[in-house]
């Protein structure tokens, strides 16, 4: 005999029916599936038992949840997955789809698991639509290699018509591009407090040279902490940063970065004491500078905004786009096309006091 469970959420009550049936003592037949009225889940249990009573459904080899095919993914994954997505997956299996069976999947259980993340469920709070269309993108990953990996038949044109529907209702969406750009009389606050800072420690980490690179390089917060000295070469104002952040490959993008001249006197006035340029933890650079934003009231301003400002830094100074590319390691001039309405106005930079502090 089948079972109902019914679910209740933000966004209405649901109805999972589950037909379970065993043969010599053994699961022979599993398959669930969700409705939004309880008398469909009734009428679709009775119609799996009598195609299983009349020896239609005999799925053994294809009977596996959602969450066995997560681990059944990574488990296969031969290159190095990256941290967002392997946290994305593994909160996935916390939700109620991680326990349907794949080839019982519908649209609707699809809709219902975007409803869910974007409401904050297994989470700190509601989900924005860019991030919830990140994790419903993860788990149709999986999905797509059910049948050509793992021969378990699923239909691929489901995930079409639930990620058109969650688009269409708002649950899922496109990020917003970030345009904060830090004032100069932002930053120099925070390379007072830095200055101040290690000033008085002579253990604390040089905020006053790392802050000031990220404007004049363009690196990411975790770019900046593993440049090494043999990838960085004077001669040629170049620096190799390895494994590119880029949304194909994880690993083994590797891109030659031109420098600015003042990310080169910056990178020469560090220190070798290490094979890394920059030998600190992104973390901790990242709870510095967030912590010491909150804490000047210097609000709605990310170490990534950096990258936007040495963007616009390098437009604005006269550089065209793709020669901005040369320093920012963007693959596809397109990447900046939010940038081609700036105007080159000279370089704000040029009489900043703490340039030249930093680098004597």
């Amino acid at each position: 005999m089948g079972t109902i469970v019914e679910r209740k959420s933000k966004s209405g009550t649901k109805y999972r029916a589950q037909v379970i049936k065993k043969k010599d003592g053994k699961v022979d037949l599993c398959k669930s599936t969700t409705f939004e009225r309880r008398t469909a889940a009734a009428a679709w249990i009775k119609r799996i038992e009598k195609e299983y009573n009349s020896g239609h459904l005999t799925q053994q080899k294809h009977q596996i949840n959602v969450s066995e095919l997560i681990d059944k993914m990574v488990a296969s994954h031969h290159k190095k997955m990256g941290k967002t997505k392997s946290q994305v997956l593994k909160t996935i299996q916390n939700f109620n789809i991680a326990d349907f069976e794949v080839t019982s999947l519908r649209p609707s259980d699809l809709i219902e698991f975007a409803t869910q993340v974007a409401e904050g469920a297994h989470g700190a709070g509601a989900r924005s639509p860019a991030t919830t269309a990140n994790y419903l993108s993860h788990l149709s990953g999986c999905l797509k290699l059910a049948r050509p990996v793992f021969d378990i038949p699923f239909d691929k044109n489901i995930l079409e018509e639930a990620r058109e529907t969650t688009t269409a209702l708002g649950i899922t969406g496109k990020s917003k591009k970030r345009t904060r750009r830090p004032s100069l009389a932002e930053l120099d606050e925070l390379m007072e407090y830095f200055f101040q800072r290690e000033s008085h420690d002579s253990r604390a980490i040089p905020m006053t040279k790392i802050l000031p690179f990220a404007v004049f390089s363009a690196r990411r917060q975790a770019e900046i902490t593993r440049v090494v000295w043999d990838d960085y070469s004077k001669e040629h104002s170049t620096l190799i940063v390895r494994d590119m952040k880029d949304p194909g490959e994880k690993e083994g993008n590797d891109v030659v970065c031109e420098l600015p001249p003042e990310a080169v006197q910056i990178i020469e006035s560090m220190p070798r004491t290490s094979d890394r340029i920059f030998p600190f933890h992104k973390d901790v650079i990242g709870r510095q500078f967030t912590g010491t934003c909150k804490f000047l009231e210097i609000r709605n301003l990310r170490f990534h905004d950096l990258r936007h400002e040495a963007t616009s830094w390098l437009i604005e100074t006269g550089r065209t786009l793709p020669q901005a590319s040369s320093v920012t390691g963007h693959k596809s001039w397109s990447s900046l096309q939010r940038y081609a309405h700036m105007k080159s106005i000279g370089n704000k930079y040029d009489d900043w006091k703490w340039f030249k502090n930093i680098i004597t």
